[in-house]
């Protein structure tokens, strides 16, 4: 029996272990999203070596518009862009080259080591179904990277997270539609019996008049 009990702990520590390490992930949420919704992201960052984290790279999916970051007390926050190849016109009329959002950065502040920061910003998701993935590059105070952008399996050791982009505008007919079935008799019901006491209302106006 004891040694059961030994071997029950054991596994309880494993599995808490496991739980730390999973959630110690760098991990941008939410999880989903609706298509070409404006939405605002948040990174939650831990810092697992001995030393504070003092730089984070995260690069942008394709598709994202009009990124915007939060500001954030003891850090400098960039977001850097690169030429589409194409050409728009801009406030004044001129043509420029068009720019897209490839990447935020956030330097010159640190997060203590043992200890976890979240940094936010928001952006417009593509107008189609999609999958973003978030690929992060921690930089620690002794000079070490973490690269958070191998494919999510139960084999990687520093995934990326990952945000669904759903169309979620069917979901919503299909909801409506539902609604209207079980609701649609009664609702046509209560605006007859207001449009019979409007039309009362007016008769009974015009004789007094």
């Amino acid at each position: 029996m004891r040694n059961y009990k030994v071997l029950g702990f054991g596994l309880a520590g494993l599995f808490l272990l496991m739980a730390q390490v999973v959630s110690a992930h760098v991990v941008v949420k939410p999880n989903s999203v609706g298509i070409g919704a404006f939405q605002v992201f948040t990174m939650g960052v831990p810092s697992e070596k001995s030393v504070a984290t003092v730089s984070l790279r995260l690069l942008l999916p394709e598709g994202l518009n009009f990124v915007t970051p939060n500001v954030k007390p003891g850090w400098k926050v960039e977001v850097k862009t690169q030429a589409t190849g194409r050409k728009i016109t801009d406030d004044d009329g001129m043509m420029v080259d068009e720019m897209k959002p490839v990447e935020i950065d956030w330097t010159g502040g640190s997060v203590p080591a043992g200890q976890r920061d979240e940094f936010s910003f928001q952006a417009q998701v593509p107008a189609a179904a999609t999958t973003l993935a978030w690929k992060v590059y921690q930089t620690y105070a002794d000079g070490s990277v973490v690269a958070w952008d191998q494919t999510p399996s139960n084999d990687a050791k520093n995934p990326y997270s990952k945000t669904q982009v759903i169309d979620d505008l069917s979901a919503r007919t299909e909801a409506q539609e539902s609604w209207w079935i079980k609701n649609g008799t009664k609702f046509t019901a209560i605006l007859s019996i207001v449009a019979i006491i409007l039309a009362g209302y007016a008769v009974m106006k015009n004789k007094t008049v």
